[in-house]
């Protein structure tokens, strides 16, 4: 059957409607191959979208419903239960980012979403320069709760310089290598402003830690090792959270 708009099907008809196995390419070139009933997708078969996503598992009446696999373009993969076309039920998706989050969809978003990263043991520590230190993170619900159902997420670690001036005779040369790098200022909560400093060099295409760090904050920790330069260091970190309906959060320990 070939269609107005540009679709067409190739199969099994009943009282000419789809019907059984079958063929169809629609008007955007998405292509659904498996079974169907009253024209409709239904029964078990592959869709592959437009956006390069592929679908493998079950429909009812042209919804994703039951069990399935997705393989996004971009690398993720999603494989459980499926409810009016979104994750729902128990499913366990392997993000791009390399999060894995194994639990309970509902509509589309994890039931147990991590909310906070939370270092545990004292919020100050601080570290003898060229010594190493292993700290451990949960991740955790606005009520403090632990996520169970994630790992794999990248807590990315940046410290900064104190901002101050200096007398114009000082020869302090991690300032004058500050000057060089000329980045603006950053605000932090601590009531002043500091400098970027790189934990971490590019060399011969590969990253090399430089500094053991003292780390302050209850959001994510980082270990370095290299002599610091002399002057105030003052750690912050951040991490990167998935939200959303491919994204989700959990608990885990890090060196």
């Amino acid at each position: 059957m070939q269609y107005k708009d540009g679709g067409k099907y190739e199969g099994e008809f009943s009282y000419g409607m789809r019907e059984g196995h079958g063929l169809l390419v629609d008007k955007d070139g998405q292509t659904y191959q498996g079974t169907f009933y009253n024209n409709k997708k239904h029964g078990g078969g592959k869709m592959t979208f437009k956006n390069g996503d592929k679908y493998e598992g079950d429909w009812i009446l042209d919804q994703q419903q039951g069990h399935g696999v997705l393989h996004c373009a971009d690398g993720t993969i999603y494989e459980g239960q499926w409810r009016n076309d979104v994750f729902n039920g128990q499913g366990t998706e392997i993000h791009c980012s390399g999060v894995i989050y194994d639990g309970l969809w509902i509509n589309g978003y994890p039931a147990a979403q991590a909310k906070k990263i939370v270092i545990l043991g004292p919020e100050v520590i601080d570290l003898i320069q060229g010594s190493a230190i292993t700290l451990h993170v949960q991740l955790q619900n606005e009520e403090g709760e632990v996520c169970e159902y994630e790992n794999g997420r990248l807590l990315e670690i940046w410290a900064g310089v104190k901002n101050h001036q200096i007398p114009a005779s000082s020869s302090t040369s991690l300032f004058k290598l500050i000057e060089e790098v000329e980045r603006k200022p950053v605000k932090t909560p601590f009531g002043f402003e500091c400098i970027s400093y790189p934990l971490m060099d590019a060399v011969s295409g590969s990253w090399e830690l430089k500094a053991a760090v003292p780390i302050s904050g209850k959001s994510g920790f980082a270990l370095a090792d290299l002599p610091i330069p002399k002057g105030d260091i003052e750690p912050e970190s951040k991490s990167d959270t998935l939200l959303g309906m491919r994204d989700a959060p959990s608990t885990e320990d890090g060196e």
